[in-house]
């Protein structure tokens, strides 16, 4: 068959290959295997683990279940105010608030606190919401922001943005760094906080030509306007203290002043045992302030969240992950969309070359090995290198792959099956035929040279008889004979070649070879003779003419295989050793024999 089966083959298994690699990746992109990709990415930073912030400049001032059973919440916004008086005396640089201030507060002279509080200090960031609601039949969504009420809003004072993006399964996992709304750019509260400490002093934003997020000297790795949040730890990673705390004066400097009442510390403070500005925590830090106590329901889903674990990490702390991200330039980038579809293009010809050279069992291993690999090889980006593979589209690749590949080689191996059936069940004995089905490499198809036997046997003066016979009378007696002396020849495992009228073609050795093709060759052409004898005898019983035949017999090298066109052939032999067989069978007709080796 040579080229012109290796042609639609070569297509074949390059559909196959096309197609499993587009429905793995089609499948990924369905919910429930995304959510799949979600729960892998999170077994990154769990394997991972938390990464040291001991260089942190970041503090976390959490309103917090002590805060609020000591407080009524919503509070008075004078102890917001008083906050930001004692974290400016305590050296903070910057003071955040992941708080609500859109609404006016319980009291307006508390209000008017707080707003001399942030204009005296200047160093407070306030934060804001965007919120984008989409209605049937309308494309552009209506916008609405919520901001700081102007009553605590000095003019300039720096607001954050707080949106969240949240994942199919509530966790927060991407973190916005910018949201155009009305033709404007707000930057979230991370960048804010970022573009405070670097003194950058512009809300202006622009992309590379590679994709990503240009701000300053910064570069994001970014799609569109997000970019994956890189967390530090679970919960609780930041130095923390709690609001009643600070408003109270109550945290501890150091072990030696735990417990120390704000009046104790002060007195010791004026008598010089202590320096208030260089002992603080909060010295030259980023303080961010928000809301951690369950009830007030500002607690997030992150990647570090798992069945053991099923702690929240507070929103404050989640601003918190991005500033210290932003900070270090510690970015985690996705591995791009061309190069996943090209990975899952190479891993689905991978599990076709495998499952096709190395069979189903070493295929299977050589699958498991490949999703091993797979596995590993995204853990060992993502916690070495900062870098995250989508995994599922490879491992769907595999997974769906191997069956199908598999499912495919047993039509393929039905259908060889078939082929050899149709092509040798009529012409060899049925253990051949077998025995071929099961070592299909014996049979070279296109031709070999080999060794062989081959035998020619026709009846002598048929014409004569056939000149006798009607038709109908000929063909059954021709049956009988056809019949008789093909059951011999494959008894011996004889191939039948051809029927040319009375004449029969066959060979031994082939397509199984064996050693004592010569032997077996010569006992068909003696068992022949003997069962043409029995035959004799009741063809005369019957009162119709005997038959007798001749056979040649040779052995030599001839060229053995598919012979004939590409789309229809014979499995043949041919050869001078061929020619002389036949010639052989003749020339019985000179000699007065019946068989002529």
């Amino acid at each position: 068959q040579g080229s012109d089966s290796k042609f639609p083959a070569f297509w074949s298994g390059t559909i196959t290959v096309i197609l499993v690699a587009l429905f793995a990746w089609l499948l990924s992109l369905t919910n429930f295997f995304q959510l799949i990709e979600l729960k892998l990415y999170d077994l990154n930073f769990q394997f991972r683990g938390p990464v040291t912030l001991d260089h942190s400049d970041v503090v976390v001032v959490a309103i917090d279940q002590q805060t609020t059973d000591s407080l009524a919440f919503p509070f008075d916004r004078k102890h917001y105010a008083t906050v930001i008086y004692k974290l400016d005396k305590l050296g903070a640089r910057h003071i955040v608030f992941d708080i609500d201030f859109s609404s006016v507060g319980i009291s307006p002279s508390s209000d008017s606190l707080l707003y001399e509080a942030v204009l005296e200090t200047e160093k407070v960031i306030l934060s804001a919401k965007i919120d984008m609601r989409y209605q049937t039949g309308i494309k552009d969504p209506i916008v609405s922001m919520k901001r700081p009420v102007p009553q605590v809003t000095p003019s300039g004072t720096e607001l954050g943005l707080i949106n969240d993006i949240v994942d199919l399964d509530g966790t927060i996992r991407n973190y916005p760094l910018f949201i155009t709304a009305r033709d404007t750019n707000f930057l979230s509260l991370g960048l804010k906080i970022y573009a405070g400490i670097h003194e950058f002093n512009t809300d202006s934003i622009y992309f590379t030509e590679s994709g990503n997020f240009r701000y300053g000297t910064l570069e994001i790795p970014s799609h569109a306007n997000f970019t994956m949040l890189n967390y530090y730890g679970p919960a609780g990673i930041f130095p923390t203290y709690s609001f009643i705390d600070v408003l109270n004066g109550t945290y501890d400097f150091d072990d030696l002043l735990a417990g120390l009442s704000e009046e104790e510390i002060a007195i010791l403070a004026e008598a010089g045992a202590i320096d208030l500005m260089e002992d603080s925590p909060f010295k030259d830090k980023t303080v961010m302030i928000g809301a951690s106590a369950e009830d007030l329901q500002d607690n997030k889903f992150t990647p570090y969240r798992s069945s053991e674990n099923l702690r929240k990490t507070p929103g404050v702390e989640v601003h918190a992950n991005a500033v210290q991200m932003l900070e270090d330039g510690r970015f985690i980038s996705a591995v791009s969309l061309n190069w996943i579809l090209l990975t899952v293009l190479i891993f689905s010809l991978m599990t076709f070359m495998t499952d096709k050279y190395l069979g189903p069992w070493k295929g299977l291993i050589s699958a498991v090995i490949l999703l091993i690999a797979v596995s590993g090889l995204g853990l060992y980006l993502f916690t070495r290198w900062g870098i995250w593979l989508e995994r599922v589209p490879l491992i769907l690749t595999i997974v769906i792959g191997y069956p199908t590949n598999l499912v495919i080689r047993v039509i393929q191996t039905q259908q060889e099956k078939a082929m050899l059936r149709g092509m040798f069940g009529r012409y060899l004995p049925e253990s051949v035929v077998e025995h071929l089905i099961a070592n299909p490499g014996q049979l070279q198809l296109g031709g070999e040279r080999r060794r062989m036997s081959v035998l020619f046997t026709d009846i002598a003066g048929f014409t004569t008889v056939s000149e006798k016979l009607e038709p109908e009378e000929l063909v059954a007696l021709l049956n009988v004979y056809l019949t008789s002396m093909t059951n011999i020849i494959q008894e011996n495992e004889g191939i039948i070649d051809k029927y040319e009228g009375d004449l029969i073609m066959a060979e031994f050795g082939a397509p199984v070879w064996m050693e004592d093709h010569a032997a077996r060759c010569c006992r068909a052409a003696l068992g022949m003779q003997a069962k043409l004898a029995e035959m004799r005898k009741m063809w005369k019983k019957e009162g119709k003419d005997e038959l007798e035949s001749r056979v040649g017999v040779n052995t030599g090298e001839m060229i053995v295989g598919n012979m004939g066109s590409q789309k229809v052939f014979d499995y043949t032999v041919m050869g001078d050793a061929v020619n002389l067989s036949s010639r052989l069978e003749g020339a019985n007709k000179s000699y007065g024999t019946r068989i002529m080796i």
